[in-house]
């Protein structure tokens, strides 16, 4: 049954990859609810592969050979030593088979993080309503018109039962929609990064790095090896026990129920939980991979506008490129092996370059060659490496601006298991300032960012308005509260921050008015009534 489930599976997900999706095409309802239905029965579909195989033991698929293990084990009465040999052959078969078990949940798991942060996109960029009772749906509430036979997509429907919608779309969302055809979704994200070039892979790093940015420690078990006297001998034993932590004084009363007063404690070992900014690897690996990708693309159009400007002599790079491609192809052509291929290409280099004075008799470069060469690989190396990480920072930050603790929790959107809040640690990584280059490039592709100077102090104080509200039970606009985050922490305009994040101006002045209303009120009854609040 694994294997027909293995088989099965491989299946599914070449289907996927063999079917990209194209969100940037959606104009209306129906190239909307196309894909959104699409990619919501994938969804259910690799969510019901996961947990059979979950089921089946493929999350810890090696267990099973333990007893295979190399040179047998003479003290079990079941092996004989001169089946050793048979038993290592069977045990080599059933490794690949488990090995095999753990490629294919890794995928499925891969492709179910991509379909998440996909459909959180759509759901972001789409508000519909109903045309006959103007019921609206919108971010999380999308998939309640989605009608499904099992796991597949049957019709959609508003509660009255009318199939009319109206469709519009919504700026204020945190989406790309071009991001989505770079996700993994068919779950080969492995293939997808080994598609990255060298400096998108350096670039992988740091995003993941800033991913894996954990809260800090937080402790979620004990070990603990105590001295325990046996009633019957009277002898003092060691134990070794694992204990669920759940306050600071609680392992102490738990030894002596489970064993009596008669412990005494020799070790203690505590073990944190350290829960990352996005908590699942494989929605860490498929945003990253879809960044990447996408912020690629949007280097390479520029890139070749911006090398010419801090360049000594375009003139000669331009030859030096020619002049390798030219070696290239002609040892592809004349050589019949890889390692000769590899020799005629750098012997028709040298003597390519020679013919146009760039490289001399000792195979050193031409000088301003050289310096211009370091200079274009420099450039490259910046735009690649930190256009993607300032892109998905951009996001998350105008994500935690724009909505609320409370909808973080229940709703994460494009950003699966993104932490609803942050502590201390957490938020360090708002300590990076965007170089301004990177900002002018982007800017000039299209996209609606800034400089922001303090993101940090930004977003702490955003949080801190979240709690304040909170504790007055009033209704808030987060979105506003965003701007107006902005506008007193970074010095931008209330104006151009409410731009930045989608938000309408009158609404963020009037938001800001009644801030400032309780920050600092008038009179002293107002005061007390704050005094109690916050105490």
């Amino acid at each position: 049954m694994s294997d027909i489930l293995v088989t099965q599976s491989e299946k599914f997900l070449k289907t996927i990859q063999s079917k990209p999706v194209i969100a940037e095409s959606i104009e209306d309802f129906d190239s909307f609810i196309k894909i959104y239905s699409y990619l919501n029965s994938n969804l259910k579909q690799l969510q019901n592969i996961r947990n059979k195989m979950e089921i089946r033991g493929f999350t810890s698929p090696y267990s099973a050979l333990k007893r295979y293990s190399k040179g047998g084990n003479s003290s079990n009465p079941e092996i004989i030593p001169d089946d050793v040999h048979d038993q290592s052959r069977h045990a080599q078969y059933f490794r690949i088979k488990a090995s095999n078990k753990k490629n294919i949940l890794d995928q499925v798991k891969s492709a179910i993080a991509s379909h998440k942060i996909a459909i959180g996109h759509l759901e972001e960029y789409v508000e519909l309503e109903c045309k006959k009772c103007g019921q609206k749906y919108k971010k999380k509430t999308l998939e309640d018109i989605l009608v499904y036979d099992e796991n597949e997509v049957e019709s959609c429907k508003c509660e009255c039962g009318s199939s009319e919608f109206k469709f519009d779309s919504d700026m204020s969302g945190i989406c790309r929609l071009e991001l989505i055809k770079y996700l993994p979704l068919g779950g080969e994200y492995l293939l997808k990064r080994s598609q990255l070039t060298n400096y998108s892979l350096e670039a992988y790093r740091k995003i993941i790095k800033i991913m894996k940015q954990e809260k800090r420690g937080r402790v979620k078990s004990i070990t603990v090896i105590a001295k325990i006297k046996d009633e019957n001998t009277g002898k003092w034993v060691s134990r070794k026990m694992n204990i669920d932590y759940a306050d600071e004084s609680n392992y102490e009363l738990e030894l002596r129920k489970r064993y009596g007063p008669n412990v005494r404690i020799e070790l203690l070992q505590f073990h944190h939980k350290k829960p990352s900014l996005i908590n699942d690897k494989y929605v860490q690996n498929a945003l990253a991979i879809a960044y990447l990708h996408y912020s690629e693309n949007i280097v390479s159009k520029k890139i070749d506008e911006i090398i010419p400007k801090h360049i000594h002599n375009m003139k000669k790079i331009d030859t030096y490129n020619s002049v390798l491609n030219e070696a290239r192809k002609d040892a592809g052509r004349l050589a019949r092996e890889a390692e000769e291929r590899i020799e005629l290409e750098e012997e028709l280099t040298y003597v390519k370059l020679r013919k146009v004075n760039l490289i001399t008799k000792d195979h050193k470069l031409d000088r301003e060659l050289k310096e211009d060469l370091n200079k274009e690989s420099e450039i490259k190396k910046h735009y690649y490496i930190e256009t993607p990480f300032i892109l998905i920072l951009w996001d998350i930050f105008k994500y935690y601006l724009t909505t609320s603790e409370n909808r973080r929790n229940n709703y994460s959107g494009p950003f699966p298991n993104l932490r609803p809040t942050l502590d201390s640690n957490q938020i360090k990584v708002f300590e990076n300032i965007f170089p301004k280059d990177v900002i002018e490039l982007l800017q000039d592709s299209g996209e609606n960012i800034d400089t922001i100077p303090n993101m940090k102090e930004t977003i702490q104080y955003k949080l801190d308005l979240e709690t304040k509200r909170k504790k007055l039970h009033l209704k808030s606009n987060h979105a506003a509260y965003g701007a107006i985050a902005l506008n007193s922490k970074s010095n931008i305009s209330l104006n151009k921050a409410a731009d930045l994040l989608y938000v309408d101006k009158d609404e963020a002045a009037k938001e800001k008015a009644a801030l400032q209303k309780i920050e600092k009120p008038s009179t002293n009854k107002a005061k007390k009534f704050l005094e109690i609040i916050n105490k």
